[in-house]
């Protein structure tokens, strides 16, 4: 597949160096020569340096045979341009546009400006909202550092850190469903020091270890027990930051979770002011420095059940957080974009860092699938993803019981959505066309994954 990926930062180098590593022909386009030279050392791709929404610079990116655009760049307007340059001039078939500012976002305008008759992208990612819903899952998943839906909301999956105090440590897997008494579960993937382990009835879950597993959503708080986690009970909150990010959790949390009171701490005093004439009575905005310990006790850390500091200082995420821990809060929650600091995660007893550049490609990367690829989770650091695919007609999935099908080595299935419900297949199940196919695969088993889903034009 040909790819044009406008933009060389943060995020569209995290998705030109997983599409590349899925042996796509990507060619990466940005004003900068420095970040053109960063990523072309690392990764085997095309660069053009100009402006990312000049009809001459998407032409000598090939956009006449491109099948993709991604427009990443940091100018909203651009990405917006060079969307519309590929369907006028180029008719790329598929345009994926990053928008940040949140009028663009603003329902009272979105479905006017974004029409076939308007703006015609397939597809607007907003980085900080993706983010801003993703910290929001983690927050009501008590004891998870990753939490999301799958399958209309029926499937839930949960990441947990596996620590001494488990129940189920050094247990092997087969004996789980006498232990769970009822409660269906299915673990997809293992991460222990760096290495992926494909579940089977012989292995253990040990101390250390990184586990994802898939359950009815139903099911969540008693899963939780399973594992020995307890739900929270105090809904108060912490939110370091009130830019893009620290503004679209609160949005969220006033309109959807009134039940939790926050209290916020910027350093800016304007954006301060204006997110004072903004939230509602329950939550408090405090302008100061979120590294000042007194700051942090006259918030309430001490108390909260979490701080989720979110701005663009990965020091102050970090340290802000081990201030609060160390005060009382129950848990922590870190924007933090320094992959060298994230291996640290654990050593500084962080309970969860946000990698914003994994969440965005995640949301990119279900428009860039072959076959009816409906969600993608990726774990990032050739980690693997989970995937959602919805099984059409004239896929390799379809009306085949699972002992037929030739599962790639490194892929799991961990469930399927039929009918509003979650079943766990075994072997003799039969997969039905409109099922939802819930999977983990390793990095090496992606591309089989896609020929196995991939359906006619006439069915997307």
């Amino acid at each position: 597949m040909k790819i044009i990926i406008c933009g060389a930062s943060e995020v569209g180098s995290n998705i030109a160096k997983q599409l590349v590593y899925e042996d796509n022909d990507v060619t990466v386009i940005d004003e900068s020569e420095v970040l053109l030279r960063s990523l072309s050392k690392n990764v085997d791709l095309k660069s053009v340096c100009g402006p990312t929404a000049l009809p001459e610079t998407l032409e000598k990116a090939g956009a006449d045979d491109a099948d993709i655009i991604i427009a990443v760049s940091e100018k909203d307007e651009c990405n917006l341009l060079s969307c519309e340059l590929a369907k006028h001039l180029f008719k790329i078939p598929t345009k994926v546009a990053r928008v940040k500012d949140s009028d663009y976002l603003n329902p009272k305008y979105y479905n006017r400006l974004f029409a076939k008759e308007k703006i015609d992208v397939d597809a607007i990612i907003s980085p900080e909202l993706e983010i801003a819903k993703a910290i929001i899952r983690k927050l009501n998943t008590p004891g998870s550092f990753d939490s999301f839906y799958l399958g209309d909301k029926v499937a839930r999956i949960i990441g947990l850190s596996i620590n001494e105090s488990c129940p189920i440590i050094n247990t092997p897997l087969r004996m789980l469903p006498g232990i769970f008494s009822g409660l269906e579960v299915k673990i997809l993937s293992i991460f222990r020091d760096n290495e992926i382990i494909l579940p089977s009835g012989k292995v253990e879950i040990y101390p250390g270890d990184d586990i994802y597993i898939c359950l009815k959503n139903n099911d969540l708080l008693r899963a939780l027990r399973v594992f020995g986690i307890k739900s929270q009970e105090n809904r108060k909150v912490v939110i370091v930051g009130a830019g893009n990010i620290g503004r679209s959790i609160i949005k969220i949390l006033e309109s959807d979770y009134q039940d939790i009171s926050c209290k916020i701490i910027d350093s800016n005093i304007t954006r301060s002011k204006s997110i004072a004439s903004e939230i509602s009575t329950q939550n408090t905005i405090l302008c100061g420095d979120a590294l000042d310990a007194d700051l942090l006790k006259e918030a309430g850390a001490s108390a909260a059940e979490a701080i989720i500091s979110v701005t663009d200082d990965d020091e102050v995420n970090i340290f802000s957080s081990l201030l609060a821990k160390d005060l009382g809060c129950k848990r922590s929650m870190a924007i933090v974009r320094n992959q060298n600091y994230r291996r640290l995660s654990k050593k500084l007893n962080l309970d969860v860092l946000i990698n914003p550049g994994n969440i965005t490609t995640s949301a990119i990367l279900q428009y860039v699938r072959r076959g009816k690829v409906k969600e993608v989770h990726d774990f990032g650091n050739e980690r693997g993803e989970i995937m959602e695919i919805e099984i059409l007609p004239t896929t390799k999935f379809a009306d085949k019981k699972i002992t037929e099908l030739t599962i790639p080595k490194g892929v799991v299935i961990g469930g399927i959505v039929r009918n509003n419900e979650l079943i766990f297949p075994d072997e003799n199940t039969t997969l039905l066309v409109k099922d939802k196919l819930i999977i983990f695969s390793e990095p090496s088993s992606i591309k089989d994954i896609e020929k196995y889903s991939e359906v006619n034009i006439e069915f997307f």
